[in-house]
């Protein structure tokens, strides 16, 4: 497996393409479809998944036009993946576009998930970990030993809360009671903004550890 760090969007969203051989998928395309699609073309890969970890504006500006130009195999679409929580904001204020002027382009889900299924894409198992707080239906996705935790967790810090339906005590007990009791001995985390961490480092060192208050911000993401 192959990892590719694209970043889109006007929030500097991390946008993941994996990578499996000639098969791919597409973790958060916040934007720029038509670089993410240029990418996969250069790697010679046709995606078969979009993958959304929570369906603020950031993350979801590039869905509808990716599905649309991506290399596409003869033999399947390419299916988008999200929470079934986070429907209602793909078209509406909820998404948060608004604060940038900026409006999604509207698409259809194909899979709606609810955490705790195991989907197999690219040739790859990927765990779905429901990982409300940030967004209700925030998740991430494990495969192997690596992590795609959207706004979820960022080296040294966490989701805000302050937005539609997030909640610090949700997120405090997805990150604490869910991704920290991972049971890999460790595992590299790739955030929706900024740089890699690890699951080790933030075990000991992030400071939601410390935090009991109520939902407070601490990131601008």
């Amino acid at each position: 497996m192959q990892v590719l760090k694209l970043n889109t969007s006007p929030m500097k969203t991390n946008t993941y393409i994996v990578l499996n051989g000639d098969r791919a998928f597409v973790v958060d395309p916040g934007g720029e479809p038509q670089k993410i699609a240029a990418t996969l073309a250069e790697n010679n890969a046709k995606p078969e998944a979009i993958l959304i970890t929570h369906a603020h504006f950031d993350h979801i500006g590039g869905v509808a036009e990716l599905a649309a130009i991506a290399p596409q195999s003869d033999e399947r679409k390419v299916a988008v993946f999200m929470h079934k929580a986070d429907c209602d904001k793909i078209s509406s204020f909820k998404n948060m576009g608004f604060v940038c002027g900026i409006k999604v382009p509207p698409f259809v889900p194909d899979i709606l998930l609810e955490g705790g299924e195991t989907l197999t894409l690219a040739g790859l198992k990927v765990a779905v970990i429901h990982t409300p707080g940030h967004s209700a239906g925030g998740v991430c996705y494990k495969i192997g030993d690596a992590v795609f935790c959207g706004d979820t967790l960022f080296k040294c810090s966490y989701g805000r809360t302050d937005f539609y339906d997030g909640s610090f005590k949700e997120l405090k007990n997805s990150i604490v009671n869910g991704l920290f009791n991972l049971k890999h001995e460790d595992c590299v985390l790739y955030p929706g903004h900024g740089e890699f961490t690890s699951l080790s480092y933030e075990r000991n060192y992030n400071p939601i550890l410390c935090e009991y208050g109520g939902d407070k911000e601490r990131s601008a993401d």
